[in-house]
Order: C-alpha cells, then structure tokens, then sequence
C-alpha cells in the first residue's frame, strides 16, 4: 500500500506488456474488416489496417513509456524528500548542538549524510549547507563567548575598584577616629559593598564566579548575616530561627550571594517600614532557608514569570536572553542554584506578601564546627540530639540593633566568615 503522503498518488507502472492490447485489437479489427470487403477493395483496406496498427501501437508505447518516466520521477522526489527529512530532522540538529557544545563538527558529523543510491547533486548541495550551517554556528557561539567574557573582565576590573576603594576606606576610619567622620565612612563602605554585590553578579550572569572562596565550613547564620550585608536596605533583614550547622567551604560565597539577591528583591518589593523574616528549618534532606516579606505579594502570571526566569537561567542563561528589563537578582540566584544544585521556590507568605523557600542540600551542609557555637548564640553539643543540636539557638540580637555609626558592615560580616 502507498503511504498516505506519497507523491506518486497511489499509482503503479502498468505492466510490461500491456500496451500491446490496443496495436492487437486494431489489427484484429482491420483483419475482420479486410476478410469482409470484397477482392478489389481487400488490399487498400489491409495496409489502411496495417497503417492503423502501427499508429495505435506507437501511441500506446509512448503513453506507457511517459507513464513509466513519470512514475521514476515521482520516486525520485519522493526519496529526495525522504532524504531531506531525515537531514532536518535527524542529521542536522545533533550538528548543531554539539557545535553549541563547544565539540568538532567532524567528531559528530556521519560519514554519509545521504544513502548511498542518492542523487550526487543533492548529496554535495546538502554538504555544502551543512559546512556552511555550522561555520555560522561556530561564528555565533564565539560571539557569545566572546560577549561571556567581556563581561566578566569588565566585572573583575570593577571588582577590583571596588577592593581598593574598600581598602581606601578602612585605612580612612583607622586615620579619622571621629564618631561623625566615622559613621559618614561606614555608609560610603555599605555603599561601596552594594556595588560589589552588583559586580559580582554581573560575573555570575557572564559565566564567572565569585572571586572569594572559603577552605573552612562557615556557620549558616555568618553566612545569611553576609547575604544581608550588601544590600541596601539592610537594617530590614531579621534572623530569627537559624540551624546550628554549617556550609562547605566553596559553597559559601555562592549561597550567601543567592541570599544576597533573594533578601533585595525582598526588601525591594515590599513597604520600607516592614521586616524581612529569614528562617530555616530542617527537612529530610538538607535545610529549607525562607526569606519572607510582607509586600504586595505575586500575581498567578507574576509568580509563573519570575519562576520562569529561574529555570531559565538554571538551565543555562543566554545574555540575549536578559532583555531590556534583566530581573539581575532571580536570573543569579538560578544561575548559582543550578551549579549547587540549590531548589528555589516562591510562595505566599502569612502576609500577603512572597516568601522564597531555599533548598539547600546536605552535599553542601557539614557539622558546626566548636568555635562557632559561641557566635551564633548555641552550645556545643552534649547529651543533646542531633535534632535538637540543628533545632537552632536562640533569637541573637540582630546586628542591626547597633546604631549604624558604630558598626561597619563590611567589616562585621567579614571578621564573621574569616
């Protein structure tokens, strides 16, 4: 049976002997004819008859000969057709993302992209696309690269402002002592703090990661207290229930990063004169970090858009994919929740406003270290059990109690994770 699509519409090549009915019929007739005049007129009726035949026999072998070359035509097109398929769809796609990948075309590409009973022609036109195909290929995604790491230089080369303007302003508050020159040098620190956050996501977004990385474990309280720290609204983030454990060394400066972003956009989207709550608790497998906020909370298409940029990014972020509004903070977070292997999920909150829900996996957790115990308001553990020890200390006085001349935040939470 002919498939449905077949371009040769059901119809099969007459068999071979078939157009010579219509020559036999026509002699038959002229013979009948010839048998039945009489002797004067037999003779000019036979060869009128002769005559008849071999027109009825040439036509009808040039009908079935037409018939035959089209229906070779018709199959010809219809395995080029095939042909052309399968190169779309099977053979071209896997090219181009292993070239996307950053792999030779030649380690994927066949050894034949046609049959071998294929039209030469077609076979070479076809080649000739497929070269020209993943050059293009390889020209945009060194473009990108290219655009990937600029970035991230730019972002380092700010970084690096940043670190000197950072040191420039310490060796000023040793130098001026003063409680009113002091507190005006903490807040051009914070400030200075916040840009370097800024920078730092810019990195991130381009392919690069924070510059500092920690050997120690760091308790998760130093780190949600660093995660607080560059933001600009700062004195609105409340720790209230935080496990007594601690994060790897290189998972440290990532996290606090995500909670960095997640903390702003908290503070950002919500009315200045309210808290931001942080809460952890633990589940089966890791610790659940929640950053909940009292704004307006998330429309259904809001919520579906702002999850979209997380997985959007989680799965690996394209810089055309920013757009004129980039949303930095979500598009960061599942940026480095992908390399952590971090869920990121954003409910409604008791209070109307949004609450992000950070899974944080025990690959990246470890055990408080005994010196921490004391800085985070706890105890060493004892006779207690192991759910009792992560149950958390008691509420500490959050850092932002201290009036802000006092205090340094740069300096704080970095003498907390050194």
């Amino acid at each position: 049976m002919e498939p449905a699509g077949s371009l040769t519409g059901g119809r099969r090549p007459s068999p071979g002997g078939l157009w010579l009915a219509s020559p036999v019929l026509v002699a038959a007739c002229a013979a009948l004819a010839a048998i039945s005049v009489t002797a004067p007129a037999r003779a000019a009726v036979a060869w009128c008859g002769a005559a008849a035949t071999l027109a009825v026999a040439a036509a009808a072998y040039e009908v079935v000969r037409r018939g035959r070359e089209i229906t070779a035509a018709h199959q010809r097109a219809e395995r080029q057709l095939a042909d052309l398929e399968h190169y779309c769809l099977e053979v071209m796609p896997p090219v181009v993302e292993a070239v996307q990948r950053g792999e030779a075309p030649g380690d994927v590409l066949p050894p034949s992209l046609h049959p071998a009973d294929s039209d030469p022609r077609l076979v070479t036109a076809h080649e000739k696309l497929t070269n020209t195909v993943v050059r293009a290929v390889q020209d945009r995604e060194f473009q990108r690269d290219s655009a990937r790491r600029a970035i991230v230089n730019i972002a380092c080369r700010i970084q690096a402002e940043i670190h000197r303007l950072q040191a420039d302003l310490r060796r000023m508050q040793f130098k001026h002592p003063a409680p009113e020159i002091l507190g005006d040098l903490m807040h051009l620190e914070h400030g200075v703090n916040v840009a370097g956050r800024v920078a730092t996501s810019l990195a991130v977004l381009g392919g690069g990661s924070p510059a500092r990385q920690w050997q120690k474990p760091v308790s998760l309280y130093d780190v949600l207290r660093a995660g607080s720290a560059p933001i600009a609204e700062y004195l609105r983030i409340e720790l209230h229930r935080v496990a007594e454990i601690a994060v790897l060394g290189p998972a440290v400066e990532p996290l606090s990063l995500v909670f960095s972003e997640l903390m702003d956009n908290a503070t950002r989207y919500s009315p200045p004169s309210t808290k931001v709550v942080v809460n952890t608790e633990e589940v089966a497998s890791g610790i659940e970090v929640s950053i909940e906020d009292k704004g307006v909370g998330l429309t259904e298409e809001t919520r579906r858009h702002a999850e979209f940029l997380l997985t959007q990014a989680r799965n690996g972020l394209d810089l055309e994919d920013l757009g004129e509004t980039a949303r930095m903070g979500l598009r960061v977070a599942g940026v480095l929740a992908g390399r952590l292997g971090l869920r990121i999920s954003l409910r409604p909150s008791t209070c109307d406003g949004v609450r992000a829900v950070v899974f944080v996996p025990h690959d990246l957790l470890t055990a408080l270290p005994m010196e921490a115990y004391a800085r985070v308001g706890g105890r060493p553990p004892g006779p207690v059990t192991r759910r009792q020890a992560m149950a958390g200390p008691p509420v500490p006085a959050h850092p932002a109690a201290r009036p802000p001349a006092a205090r340094s935040i740069a300096g704080a939470d970095a003498a907390a994770l050194s």
